[in-house]
């Protein structure tokens, strides 16, 4: 992975949960932004577990990247709370795919897995562009 793969796009993800007894996956949709390290973003996904609030959630993302490795927590922006679910993850070689663990730092027994994946439209993109790049180089 370069330093040019920046995570910049949009993403399509999914969460479980350790304890089947807190719920089933959810998918979701997110759109990030890179810029120097620092990681944003926005999430949209279906309301699972809050009664009082729309069928759809709403979460902006704050965090960083570094090398291989990033970080963020995710804030829902719908209602109030003061434990947010905190992401570690991996980046794959193609910056393609992100997998890693979720957990809330003061709940500690609810955590999970996630996995986040570009979009068809971008990973198409990413993979166009390598060819181009290796292209390049074996040419030199």
């Amino acid at each position: 992975m370069s330093a040019s793969d920046s995570l910049s796009g949009s993403w399509t993800g999914r969460f479980d949960y350790d304890n089947v007894a807190y719920g089933a996956p959810v998918s979701f949709d997110a759109v990030l932004t890179e810029t120097d390290g620092a990681l944003r973003g926005e999430v949209v996904e279906p309301n699972t577990f809050r009664l009082e609030a729309t069928d759809t959630l709403l979460a902006v993302l704050a965090g960083t990247r570094s090398g291989t490795s990033v970080t963020f927590v995710k804030t829902y922006t719908d209602f109030e709370e003061t434990d947010h679910p905190t992401y570690e993850g991996q980046i794959n070689a193609t910056a393609t795919r992100i997998t890693g663990r979720w957990f809330f730092p003061k709940m500690p027994g609810v955590k999970g897995t996630f996995l986040l994946a570009r979009t068809a439209q971008a990973a198409a993109r990413k993979t166009k562009r390598a060819a181009v790049e290796l292209t390049f180089e074996t040419t030199q």
